[in-house]
């Protein structure tokens, strides 16, 4: 399976370095939305639009300690989530996300 990616904002990522990655949609949703590579700069756009500041984690589903799940969103279109925390070494890079030209967000894999 290839890679999936998670957008998180930098003090989100770097509050607690030594355990275990949960985001707050864990508690509220029971899992961590997730996107594939072709997702990632629509998912920014739409939810982390005025953002000034944003990171990508990179993740391995093989190293996953945690189950990842295809599931449809309201658009019908498929999202990973992940249902339990991400361990860190399944994060196999971390990146800072860039705007283009005209300001959206934007992501190359």
């Amino acid at each position: 399976m290839s890679e999936v990616f998670h957008l998180v904002f930098p003090s989100a990522w770097q509050a607690s370095p030594h355990e275990p990655y949960r985001a707050a949609s864990l508690e509220t949703e029971g899992f961590i939305h997730c996107s594939y590579a072709e997702q990632v700069a629509a998912s920014a756009n739409r939810f982390y639009a005025a953002a000034d500041e944003l990171l990508v984690l990179c993740i391995d589903p093989e190293k996953l300690g945690s189950p990842l799940k295809a599931e449809p969103a309201g658009s019908g279109e498929l999202f990973p989530h992940v249902y339990g925390p991400i361990n860190r070494d399944a994060v196999t890079s971390v990146r800072a996300l860039a705007r283009d030209a005209a300001g959206k967000w934007a992501f190359r894999a």
